[in-house]
């Protein structure tokens, strides 16, 4: 089989282009017709970025995580990409300038997910290891509010 992320036809069901990131890929997304993959154990810890039209990766990767990467989402405009990762932060990266905006260290136990969140997309959510919910302001990267889950089991 192949290594890296494969886009498929809704209609046929099948594989249309695969975009090798010379790894097995943790998660994908698709944003303007871009593919945005990452693979858990690449080195550097990076985002990858290809055009569905030309198959090949005609963009920077987008870089800044230290370790493992876990979740990736798209903003409402496309234009932007929040990660999180097992190094502790959470990432917007603009995705026309190929940099990050803003990284927010939310846990020193890495952060498991993390969401776009409210009308305007003003704040970014995040769910760590240590069974914490926080919610963060965009614009100043400030904490709004920290909410304990428990721990399961």
């Amino acid at each position: 089989g192949s290594r890296g992320t494969n886009v498929f036809d809704i209609v046929t069901r099948k594989i249309v282009a695969n975009y090798d990131v010379g790894s097995d890929v943790f998660d994908s997304t698709i944003v303007n017709r871009t593919v945005v993959a990452h693979a858990p154990d690449a080195s550097p810890h990076c985002i990858k970025l290809f055009d569905i039209r030309g198959g090949n990766s005609s963009y920077p990767a987008l870089h800044g995580h230290t370790d493992t990467i876990w979740s990736l989402q798209t903003s409402a405009s496309g234009n932007e990409i929040l990660s999180s990762g097992k190094d502790g932060t959470a990432m917007i990266h603009d995705l026309r300038t190929g940099k990050p905006t803003l990284t927010i260290a939310a846990s020193t136990s890495g952060i498991r997910s993390a969401i776009f969140a409210g009308d305007q997309q003003q704040y970014v959510v995040t769910g760590a290891r240590d069974f914490t919910v926080k919610i963060w302001d965009t614009l100043s990267g400030s904490l709004h509010r920290t909410h304990s889950v428990g721990q399961s089991g």
